[in-house]
């Protein structure tokens, strides 16, 4: 089995789920919205002063790992 492939089509019966996705950098939480040629694009909820909605693109290649949120 080759794990690349089964993970891209749990991303792809993931979406519409929140999701928790971690880079060695930032820890992303949010929508999946889409998942397409290698990336993973989440609708995010900026919380401030004003709530707003940003989409983010992440690598699927810079991802330490996927947590579903229930």
């Amino acid at each position: 089995m080759d794990f690349s492939l089964i993970l891209e089509t749990q991303l792809l019966q993931s979406i519409r789920i929140t999701l928790e996705v971690a880079t060695d950098s930032a820890l992303f939480e949010g929508i999946l919205v889409n998942f397409e040629n290698g990336f993973i694009e989440l609708e995010e909820t900026v919380i401030g002063y004003e709530r707003e909605s940003r989409s983010v693109f992440i690598a699927l290649s810079s991802v330490n790992f996927i947590k579903v949120k229930l």
